[in-house]
């Protein structure tokens, strides 16, 4: 068969620069196709040929069957990788690529389209001796549906047929939540795989989620290459995955394997494959689903077994054998994901938007960074939140924790807010260390933790010195600060908020060093002098109380406008690599006011689309009732009541789109009688 030439890859982000990657060793020209939203990112940047094929939304562009194929014929491509998302497990989407001459990288079109579909695939998975979580896929009428759930008993869960990633996934612990939960399962099912089919499956008490590599090439071989552990899960979406499974056994191993390749091998399977299992506390284990396609964590198997799941995907799709036996796959340490998101999970996990001011990406042994994003990129609202992957690989679990924790300490991503506290929180915990996990590790341990930001002295102190490091270089008539002398230094009074947190810093320079006086809150006042090293970039090295340390500072006004003056009511990010804080000068005039800032008015955290109002005008409404629904990249965020109160107006209405700060809903909260 021809080898391919040229490879369009139907996907975006940190995907198809990891796609690019192999393809430059391969010796392989590329094509990107990418939206407008899309047009500066790396991965753009990085392909031989890049083209346009839409404005943003997904279902206009990365959908869009029609446009990826007239990349192709633009491109003269003679190849198509999917990715994960978006079109890799779209049956038809296959099908055409195939019929257009191009090669698909990827499993035939009837695998695709049998195990898309998750209530045939539980059939398949049954009629092989595969064991399956009891649950009711026989209709697809919701109040059938609803009839059913006593049956299987509480608690259960209500799953999309299409499509995975947690999204079309409610859990239900009353018959009274059933309904709804259907209706909002259906609805997200439906807006994010084109598809509102869900069932109903038992829930496993304290379950464990293991999944199995699956490899097969076009002769009929079929292998496995290990399982990843992948219960660590916020909102049912995998967020750290480690290969191998902590406390895995060979025997265990070897079944969870043979399960797998049998899966498989009922719908004569051909390429890179998973197939998931749910292991309960006696380690029995149930077939889950099979995703026909890469996964997300690949890496962590690429690392223990040393071999590039691409080069194999595209070995496989030119018609070539693989080129090692089941006996000649060897795990080779551990290795460690953590997936850093754009979103606030203090919040609900609110997906979060907008520039990327500073991406610094860690280094060092057993480090790998697979990054969608570098700085000055911005997150759009219309796909997926994730900005990279961050991958430790070491001879130990412990080893690859310590890397990994290290190497999210390093890590800087200022703008949007991260997942990266949590990450190193659940890292940190005996739990982790113990390798006992579950899908329900992060109630357990009381994540996510709220994380005001911190407003330790010492980070005052640095903030401090580095206002006062700009103030001194800034041109003379732009920034004079009140109480100058020409001989001799004034005190300098700032106020300094993160949050409900407030500090006084008074301050002079004294010398080469500037005296500060702190109080945070109530707190007593500490001295502190603090003298300025050097600067590297972002870095301010300085000497705090006769010690030497380092941090990471960003002025947010001074990053987007370079020529700024400092004023107040400016933003600093500082980093301090176990900890990040976020402090704003205090304005001595008020600023204008805005929708957030009006009694009873709710707005909307993020970008989003309006898909239900819950309520409407003069409805009385109790605290923590949910009001209305937003739909943002993919996910539906719920509004709720903060207070009781009578709905007063409701200035949005559904199919609406919004902005963050828009106004969604104004409350008449009445007063508490204590």
């Amino acid at each position: 068969m021809k080898p391919i030439s040229t490879l369009l890859v139907a996907n975006r982000g940190e995907i198809a620069r990891r796609i690019f990657r192999t393809c430059r060793a391969e010796g392989i020209r590329t094509v990107a196709v990418f939206t407008q939203p899309d047009r500066g990112l790396p991965f753009v940047q990085e392909a031989d040929l890049a083209i346009c094929i839409g404005e943003g939304p997904a279902s206009d562009s990365y959908l869009d069957t029609d446009k990826i194929l007239e990349a192709a014929a633009q491109s003269n491509a003679d190849a198509v990788h999917p990715g994960y998302g978006f079109l890799s497990e779209n049956a038809g989407f296959a099908e055409r690529v195939v019929a257009a001459g191009l090669k698909w990288v990827g499993p035939s079109p009837h695998a695709i389209d049998t195990m898309g579909d998750k209530t045939r695939a539980r059939e398949l998975a049954q009629k092989h001796q595969v064991p399956v979580v009891p649950g009711f896929s026989d209709s697809t009428d919701p109040a059938v549906l609803a009839s059913k759930a006593p049956q299987i008993g509480f608690p259960l869960l209500i799953k999309a047929s299409a499509g995975g990633g947690g999204r079309g996934m409610r859990r239900v612990d009353a018959m009274e939540e059933v309904p709804e939960a259907i209706a909002s399962a259906s609805r997200e099912a439906l807006s994010a795989f084109g598809n509102g089919t869900v069932f109903l499956e038992k829930f496993i008490e304290h379950p464990r989620h293991i999944e199995v590599q699956v490899i097969a090439d076009e002769s009929g071989t079929i292998l496995h290459l290990g399982e990843r552990e992948c219960s660590i899960q916020r909102r049912h979406q995998k967020i750290i995955e480690e290969s191998p499974a902590p406390g895995m056994t060979e025997s265990f191993r070897a079944e969870l394997g043979a399960a797998a390749v049998s899966v498989a091998r009922a719908v004569q399977y051909v390429g890179a494959g998973t197939v998931e299992f749910i292991v309960d506390a006696n380690d029995q284990f149930y077939f889950l689903e099979m995703n026909t396609r890469l996964q997300v964590e690949h890496p962590v198997t690429e690392c223990v077994t040393g071999f590039d799941l691409v080069a194999l995907q595209l070995a496989i799709a030119e018609g070539g054998a693989l080129p090692f036996t089941q006996e000649e796959v060897q795990f080779n340490g551990h290795a460690i994901e953590a997936r850093i998101y754009a979103e606030n999970p203090a919040n609900d996990y609110a997906p979060g938007t907008g520039p990327l001011l500073r991406c610094r990406w860690p280094t060092g042994t057993g480090i790998r960074v697979d990054a969608g994003y570098e700085t000055h990129n911005e997150i759009s609202p219309f796909y997926d939140s994730m900005i990279a992957k961050v991958i430790a690989h070491g001879s130990t679990r412990a080893q690859a924790t310590r890397r990994l924790l290290g190497a999210l300490t390093r890590t800087w991503v200022v703008g949007p807010p991260t997942n990266l506290p949590l990450l190193k929180d659940i890292l940190s915990t005996d739990r982790w260390d113990s390798g006992v996990l579950e899908t329900g590790f992060l109630s357990l341990e009381g994540l996510p933790k709220p994380v005001p930001l911190n407003m330790e002295r010492g980070v005052l102190a640095a903030t401090c010195l580095g206002w006062w490091l700009r103030r001194k270089h800034a041109p003379w008539h732009q920034d004079i600060p009140a109480g100058f002398r020409v001989h001799g230094a004034d005190w300098q009074l700032d106020e300094w908020q993160s949050f409900d947190q407030t500090a006084q810093a008074r301050w002079r320079q004294v010398g080469e060093r500037l005296e500060i006086a702190l109080s945070v809150g109530e707190g007593d006042t500490t001295t502190h002098t603090v003298r300025h090293l050097c600067a590297d970039g972002d870095r301010l090295i300085l000497e705090l109380d006769g010690l030497q340390v380092q941090w990471d500072t960003l002025w947010d006004r001074c990053e987007r406008r370079p020529s700024a003056t400092l004023e107040d009511g400016d933003r600093v990010f500082v980093h301090l690599g176990d900890a990040e804080s976020l402090v704003a000068l205090v304005p001595r005039m008020p600023l204008p006011q805005s929708g957030a800032d009006e009694p009873g008015m709710l707005t909307a955290a993020t970008p989003g689309t309006v898909v239900q109002l819950l309520v409407s005008v003069g409805d009385r409404v109790t605290s923590g009732q949910p009001l209305l629904i937003l739909e943002a990249m993919k996910m539906e965020q719920r509004i709720y009541a903060p207070s009781d109160g009578v709905v007063e107006s409701i200035p949005v209405a559904v199919g609406e789109t919004v902005s963050a700060g828009d106004r969604l809903l104004r409350l008449d909260c009445e007063e508490s009688d204590t």
